[in-house]
């Protein structure tokens, strides 16, 4: 048991990062926001746009999906904070959670310089 909670730790502290990632962009698509930044980080998230350029959803969809993001975002902090915390070694957590942001990071680059 001790074993599959260390993995569970290490694999929620790599993978937070980008769960957070998607989950604001996620936020940014449903919101429209528009900037030249936000657009281009939107496109990592998704590789298609809607051919209509339209987005086919009630406002009260958007209020739901709004409410779902942001208790993804919280309990997604709290997880990693939680395995900071009560994890057996802190500085593992600490390396898979930079490796959670630098891996991604090096993928997108070079993915960008094809």
């Amino acid at each position: 048991m001790q074993k599959m909670r260390s993995i569970h730790l290490y694999l929620g502290c790599l993978f937070a990062p980008m769960l957070l990632f998607f989950t604001v962009s996620g936020i940014w698509q449903t919101l429209g926001a528009r900037s030249s930044l936000l657009n281009r980080l939107t496109t990592i998230h998704t590789s298609h746009m809607v051919k209509s350029g339209e987005h086919l959803t009630s406002p009260l969809l958007v209020v739901f999906i709004l409410l779902m993001a942001s208790s993804f975002m919280v309990t997604t902090i709290l997880g990693v904070a939680m395995a900071i915390r009560f994890g057996r070694s802190r500085r593992a957590a600490f390396y898979c959670l930079a490796a959670g942001i630098v891996i991604p990071l090096i993928l997108v680059l070079l993915a960008a310089t094809r």
